[in-house]
């Protein structure tokens, strides 16, 4: 019986050599930072346009809150007028209705006079102008500290700053972008630097504010 000769050919081994699944981890590697990346600056988006809304917001509830008072909160200070905080407590007590804010008829200071207790159900309290300031709120959800002091944050958790009543410094620096009658209310932004005072372009290049 005669045997067919046949042609054997080297064929490749099976599976991956070493350059191929170094290859594969590389792409899968850069793949992976993209998509992180991306995920990354969406969240950021995400923050930045929440944080615009919450501004939005608190302006238009404190239109309200104004109308129906005759005045702005201010900002916290002492009973010689002195300015303790740019932060946002008395614009907390005005707008989530929890705890009481006088003006003061003599100097025109506006006060603290009941204080805020993380609640809006005492009998002092007054109207709630704008729901989501609940100290009580978690998560994205959350717009303000969950503890005395009571200060409204951005989507950052930095504090918002806000300026009312100011009076140039006796340089004749301005202490607020918009007139003193008015007010200042800004978010820090991503980086957390800047805000109308600063000297840095750079530093409140992505501040968020009502100018």
């Amino acid at each position: 019986m005669m045997k067919t000769k046949q042609n054997h050919q080297y064929a490749s081994k099976a599976g991956f050599t070493l350059i191929e699944i170094v290859l594969a981890t590389a792409i899968i590697a850069i793949l992976a930072g993209l998509s992180f990346s991306g995920i990354r600056y969406y969240d950021e988006k995400m923050k930045y346009s929440r944080t615009e809304v919450l501004i939005a917001s608190i302006e238009s509830a404190l239109e309200e809150y104004k109308a129906d008072n005759g005045f702005y909160p201010q900002n916290v200070r002492d009973n010689d007028g002195n300015l303790l905080s740019t932060f946002t407590e008395q614009v907390y007590v005005a707008l989530y209705g929890d705890g009481k804010l006088t003006k003061d008829s003599t100097d025109g200071l506006v006060r603290i006079t009941t204080a805020p207790n993380g609640k809006n159900t005492d009998v002092n309290d007054g109207t709630t102008y704008l729901a989501t300031l609940n100290p009580a709120f978690t998560g994205k959800q959350s717009n303000v500290e969950n503890s005395s002091p009571y200060y409204i944050v951005d989507a950052w958790g930095r504090n918002l700053v806000y300026r009312h009543n100011l009076d140039p410094l006796p340089n004749g620096t301005p202490r607020m972008a918009n007139p003193k009658q008015d007010y200042d209310l800004i978010s820090l932004g991503p980086n957390g630097n800047g805000d109308f005072l600063s000297t840095s372009e750079a530093a409140k290049a992505d501040d968020i504010k009502n100018w």
